[in-house]
């Protein structure tokens, strides 16, 4: 039936939510050449709850799955079966989220094609209204032993294909499966179609609906691979589920590397504000903590609500945060940490002394009953020791230049105090160069700017070109 080896997989699970239940029964057939070259087939303890329905509905009893072995333990097992075929099974996205989820929490990264048998089958005998498993058993008169368990709902599969095999010509069943496995992806053929041509490269990808709003925006080094992965796992919530249902049209963007498609995607989804995403929305103001020194000499936080940052003054800057309770929070941390003064650490706003002063804690800083040479030598400590924001490490501009040599795209990024060139800061472009700096060690080079102005000029267009 298909000219690549294929592995039956059937599962038997807690529930069927793929990202809060677990697999409990496993079975495979690993088929080449038309021919079953290996069988496997164990319970999976799943180290949570089984409901009575579920033992009911399989047959498994808790006391058997509390002597199976772990995902973990039969892993390896699995995945060499699984390795080089085809994933087929009855229902496939179902049975493919799960065992991607199970691998994902070992480490490993599983992504190949599927097969679905219901939409085989459905193509086949579109005369029928159900295709069901035990629809087809019955209609074929097909054996299976034990139904609703795993080993045996796969063997059922098996005899499925075996009779297929023989009512239908070669070239019309590689025919259906060919345009099967192009669509595995998602039931919408226009969407499979569009899946197909996405490039195995980085970038950002983007989902609309049918009116052409967008829905999500995502990156990844592997477009088509992430887009992929979507459609394979939407059965973990009801919320990606929707999502899926709902695209109408996916656009990419390809980039150079990582850090491009980092940026791409912040921009983007500060741009296009799309419905499923919740993170990195525009923040129009930011609230900083800044060292800064009262009228009678002593240090402290200042804190403010502004929508610009001056980078002049970064040395001074302690942190940037989303909100007043996020810097309220860690300035609290450090006022225990190093008997600090509240009031002075911005948190309250009192004209007599401070409510860590009532507990004993603050020397009394804030009502003049300690020095502010020991206060601030303490402040000091306290600054340099838990500064959230990192100063520019760089004598100037730096340039990054990432390449994707074959797709021949090459990115050139210049920055400056966590901006790029001739942008406004923006919190999540600072964290994003700063963990990328910090993470990857990506080869840069410092730009002179004293007297080549057009230089700067020219590198900073092809910064401003990516977005």
């Amino acid at each position: 039936m298909l000219s690549k080896p294929y592995t039956i997989v059937d599962i038997e699970t807690t529930g069927m939510n793929g990202w809060f239940d677990r697999i409990i029964e496993i079975g495979m057939i690993r088929v080449e050449k038309n021919q079953i070259v290996e069988k496997f087939k164990s319970l999976v303890n799943p180290e949570i709850y089984v409901s009575p329905f579920i033992e009911n509905f399989t047959g498994i009893r808790s006391e058997e799955l509390q002597q199976a072995p772990i995902f973990s333990e039969i892993k390896d097992k699995v995945y060499d079966l699984l390795t080089d075929s085809i994933f087929v099974a009855h229902n496939a996205r179902f049975d493919y989220s799960f065992l991607r989820n199970e691998f994902k929490r070992t480490g490993i990264s599983y992504n190949v094609k599927t097969l679905c048998t219901v939409k085989l089958s459905r193509n086949l005998f579109p005369q029928y209204r159900t295709h069901s498993l035990s629809a087809i058993i019955e209609r074929y008169h097909l054996g299976c032993k034990n139904r609703h368990r795993a080993y045996d709902d796969a063997f059922v599969l098996w005899q499925f294909i075996q009779n297929i095999s023989r009512k239908f010509t070669v070239s019309k069943l590689q025919k259906i499966n060919q345009k099967l496995l192009k669509s595995a992806y998602s039931s919408n053929a226009k969407i499979a179609k569009q899946i197909e041509s996405l490039p195995e490269s980085p970038g950002v990808y983007i989902f609309y609906d049918d009116k052409n709003l967008p829905l999500y925006v995502g990156k990844s080094k592997n477009i088509k691979d992430r887009v992929i992965a979507h459609f394979s796992t939407d059965y973990e919530s009801t919320r990606r589920l929707l999502m899926t249902k709902s695209i109408a049209r996916i656009d990419f963007i390809q980039t150079a590397g990582e850090l491009g498609a980092l940026i791409q995607e912040s921009y983007l989804i500060k741009t296009l504000l799309p419905y499923f995403n919740r993170t990195l929305r525009r923040k129009k103001q930011f609230v900083t903590l800044t060292k800064d020194k009262s009228a009678k000499g002593f240090l402290e936080l200042k804190m403010e609500v502004i929508d610009q940052i001056d980078s002049s003054n970064f040395e001074n800057l302690f942190g940037v945060f989303r909100n007043k309770k996020s810097a309220k929070e860690v300035a609290a941390n450090i006022v225990k940490k190093y008997s600090l003064c509240n009031k002075l650490m911005g948190i309250e706003k009192t004209r007599s002394s401070c409510f860590e002063y009532k507990l004993g804690r603050c020397k009394g800083a804030c009502i003049g009953l300690e020095k502010k040479e020991s206060y601030n030598a303490r402040f000091l400590i306290a600054f340099v020791e838990n500064k959230q924001f990192r100063p520019w490490p760089f004598q100037g501009p730096i340039e990054i230049v990432e390449k994707n040599e074959e797709d021949e795209i090459y990115e050139s990024f210049l920055i400056n105090n966590w901006c790029l060139l001739d942008t406004d800061f923006d919190l999540d472009t600072y964290k994003i160069i700063s963990s990328f700096i910090k993470h990857k060690n990506p080869k840069y080079r410092v730009v002179q700017n004293s007297s080549n102005n057009t230089h700067i000029s020219a590198y900073s267009k092809s910064a401003q070109i990516i977005l």
